[in-house]
């Protein structure tokens, strides 16, 4: 026999149900601590090009004086 699907059977059904949505909930936040660290890198990788040009255009700017 299939079961019911009574009120008996609701507890560990909701249970497993919260289990299902804790670990969703931790996977976003994995997801989103990757995301935070990548565009972290990326600004940082930008910051650094552009310190880098501007000493550059700094450099020349001295050698032409």
């Amino acid at each position: 026999p299939l079961p019911s699907g009574g009120p008996e059977g609701a507890g560990p059904l909701l249970q497993l149900r919260e289990e299902q949505q804790q670990l969703e909930l931790g996977r976003r936040r994995e997801q989103l601590r990757e995301a935070q660290q990548r565009l972290q890198e990326v600004a940082l990788e930008a910051q650094q090009a552009q310190l880098k040009r501007l000493r550059q255009t700094s450099e020349r700017y001295w050698e032409q004086l």
